[in-house]
């Protein structure tokens, strides 16, 4: 994590996204993400497959659910840079599946992104965090978020 961090500049008190960042992202291997804002500063995230169809999310006792409607909130991470942070297992137990807001202008060095960037500019880049019970696990947890990749957000 520390070489992603050394991206970064100065970190943001970053509460939620502008409104035009919410809507669909795609990664280069045609994974969607799709932000929906919700009351009070949360999202609705939704993860589909290139096809468009929902992971399937394992669950304790094995039970499952769908990567629809997954909820996300911005959090700071120990380097107090925010990100949006999509709950990718049960509430506060992880793992979850961290959203960063980048400005790539010129290929120059990655900056967090800022509301008044031109989006064109802007990617999200995905970093899983193990759950409380997946620290065993090669994947954290979620292995529909691998490959990592940036996304671009899909304008219509």
């Amino acid at each position: 994590m520390k070489s992603l961090l050394d991206q970064f500049g100065s970190a943001k008190n970053r509460k939620s996204i502008p409104e035009l960042w919410c809507g669909l992202w795609i990664d280069k291997n045609g994974k969607q993400v799709i932000i929906e804002p919700t009351k009070h500063n949360f999202y609705a995230v939704t993860v589909l497959d290139s096809q468009g169809e929902a992971y399937k999310i394992n669950l304790l006792a094995g039970n499952t659910k769908d990567t629809i409607g997954l909820l996300g909130r911005f959090a700071t991470d120990s380097n107090g840079i925010p990100f949006l942070q999509v709950e990718a297992g049960r509430m506060d137990l992880g793992p979850t599946y961290n959203l960063y807001f980048l400005n790539a202008e010129n290929n120059q060095k990655l900056q967090l992104a800022n509301n008044s960037d031109d989006l064109n500019n802007i990617i999200m880049r995905p970093y899983v965090e193990s759950g409380l019970y997946d620290d065993w696990e090669d994947d954290l947890g979620v292995p529909w978020a691998f490959p990592l990749a940036d996304f671009k957000r899909e304008m219509h």
